[in-house]
C-alpha cells in the first residue's frame, strides 16, 4: 500500500513505527522483520479479541510489512506516572488480574514451554528450561502478556485515575504466552529492573499480594525473573543482530 502523505507518526518500536492514517492505526514494520512473526502477531491478536481481552482488530494490507489497527483513543498510562504513582500502579496490578482470569482452554496462544528455547544457545536452555518445567507443573496455566508495561496500557484522555473504575486497553500481545501467571509479573519486574529501578518498590507494593495470593513463593518469584532476564536478554540481542 501507498500512504497518500496525510499519515501521522505516533509510535516508534524498535522493529515498527505506527502511523495514524484515515482514522486507523498503520504498524509498518522494516523491511528485514521476518512476515512469518507479522503473521504469528496478528494470530495473536485474534486470539485475545477472542478471549476478551482486547478489542483492537488487526486487518490485513497488500503489504505483509504493514498491519492496519483499530485505532485506540486516548494515552499511554506512562504519562499519568510521575503524576499518580500509586494510582497507576494500582491500574497496572488490575491490568494483570483481568488478564490471568481470561478463559484460556481453547485459546490458540501458545504455552511458555513450546517457545521459550527458540533460537537459546545450550548454556541458555540449560539454564532456564528446567525451571520453566518445574514451575509450570506446580502452578496453574493462564494467559500471560509477558510484556506488562505502562507503554502497554491505553486510558483515555484526561481520565481520572481510580483503578476499579477507569476504562483502559491493554495493547502489543506478541508475547503473550500460556504460562504460570508467576512469569508475568516477573517479566515485568524484569523490565523495571532495566529501565526503572526506582520503581520496583512501588511495583512489588502493587501486586505483591496478588503473587502470595497464587500461592508464589518469594524462592519461586525470583526463580521466574531468572527465566525472564534470560528470554528479555536474548529478545535484545536479537534486535541488535538484525
Amino acid at each position: 500500500m501507498i500512504f497518500d502523505s496525510t499519515q501521522k507518526l505516533i509510535g516508534k518500536g524498535a522493529n515498527a513505527e505506527v502511523f495514524l492514517y484515515h482514522g486507523f492505526a498503520y504498524k509498518v514494520y522494516d523491511e528485514s522483520y521476518p512476515a512469518e512473526w507479522i503473521a504469528f502477531e496478528k494470530q495473536q491478536q485474534q486470539a485475545v479479541n477472542k478471549a476478551g481481552l482486547c478489542p483492537v482488530k488487526y486487518y490485513d494490507t497488500d503489504n505483509p510489512h504493514i498491519i492496519k489497527m483499530d485505532l485506540v483513543q486516548g494515552d499511554q498510562l506512562e504519562k499519568s506516572v510521575l503524576k499518580f504513582p500509586e494510582q497507576s500502579f494500582a491500574l497496572l496490578s488490575r491490568a494483570f488480574c483481568f488478564i490471568h482470569k481470561a478463559a484460556s482452554s481453547r485459546t490458540t496462544i501458545p504455552p511458555i514451554s513450546a517457545t521459550a528455547d527458540l533460537m537459546l544457545s545450550a548454556q541458555e536452555k540449560s539454564k532456564i528450561l528446567p525451571i520453566i518445567d518445574r514451575l509450570s507443573q506446580k502452578y496453574k496455566s493462564c494467559i500471560c502478556h509477558l510484556d506488562m508495561h505502562f507503554l502497554n496500557i491505553m486510558i483515555p484522555d484526561n481520565a481520572e485515575l481510580i483503578a476499579d473504575k477507569i476504562n483502559y486497553t491493554i495493547i502489543d500481545w506478541m508475547n503473550a504466552r500460556l504460562a504460570p501467571p508467576v512469569f508475568d509479573y516477573a517479566r515485568t519486574y524484569v523490565i523495571f529492573n532495566e529501565f526503572a529501578k526506582e520503581a520496583l518498590p512501588l511495583y512489588k507494593a502493587a501486586v505483591w499480594s496478588d503473587i502470595l495470593s497464587l500461592g508464589v513463593s518469594e524462592d519461586d518469584f525470583f526463580e521466574a525473573v531468572k527465566v525472564c532476564t534470560v528470554l528479555r536478554n536474548h529478545e535484545k540481542y536479537s534486535r541488535r543482530e538484525k
